[in-house]
């Protein structure tokens, strides 16, 4: 677990140090998109989550200002808990509302929020030995950064570290672009739950557009603390207005 949130502190830092100097947020013209609608999936053999959300930009999606993030997630998971262990189904019901700034330069971008997050965690059957299972209300901090340093290539590392339990994630991907029309490489990811954490290494496709649609899809193999491994899924898709 030390090492992991050691992952997620460098990966955090990392994001505060690239940030280049603020621009002050200037009014959107009438024809740049203020909100940012996304919605998507993570499945894996032991576990389903469902999220959505919205950005909103009063200065522009496009350039550099204060930006507010809520979002939405929620899903169902199992685990492994005691001696002997047994298996613990869990669902998990999660909203945050995060005030932050986006930071644009060229193609680069930097984004970074904070604010409060709730948590609601049902253990069957209960587990007592678990730091999670009830209500919580905490603080949450998530960072993105998207980098092309040519057209035909792109870097982009996310995260979020919440106060509860603490729970979290860092992923970090490559990618070129294939056909003109979307970027494809490798993508790896770190989570983690109280004392659960899975690690993911696999392959995505970014910034594929159909119409006024974005989809994303990564997929590849998961292993958990739990001593348990199998294949992964992730589907995405965002529109700006």
């Amino acid at each position: 677990m030390s090492v992991l949130r050691v992952v997620a502190a460098m990966s955090v830092a990392a994001v505060i140090f690239l940030c280049p100097a603020p621009a002050r947020a200037e009014t959107a013209s009438p024809n740049t998109p203020n909100f940012l609608l996304f919605t998507g999936t993570d499945l894996w053999r032991y576990g389903a989550f469902f999220y959505g959300g919205t950005l909103w930009s009063p200065g522009g999606l496009d350039s550099g200002g204060f930006t507010l993030k809520a979002l939405l997630n929620g899903g169902a998971y199992s685990y492994h808990s005691g001696n002997p262990p047994t298996a613990i189904d869990g669902t998990l019901l999660s909203g945050a509302l995060m005030p932050g700034w986006r930071f644009a330069r060229d193609s680069f971008t930097v984004s970074v929020f904070a604010g409060a997050v709730v948590q609601d965690y049902r253990l069957r059957p209960a587990d007592p030995g678990s730091r999670l299972h009830g209500l919580y209300e905490g603080g949450q901090f998530s960072g993105e950064v998207w980098y092309q340093p040519s057209q035909n290539t792109m870097t982009a590392v996310n995260g979020s570290v919440a106060s509860i339990g603490p729970t979290g994630s860092v992923r970090a991907a490559l990618g070129w672009r294939v056909f003109d029309a979307m970027f494809v490489g490798p993508e790896s990811a770190v989570l983690w739950c109280g004392d659960f954490q899975q690690l993911e290494f696999g392959a995505h496709i970014t910034g594929l557009r159909f119409n006024a649609l974005e989809w994303s899809a990564g997929g590849g193999w998961a292993m958990d603390s739990d001593h348990r491994s199998g294949p992964y899924l992730r589907l995405g898709v965002s529109v700006k207005y």
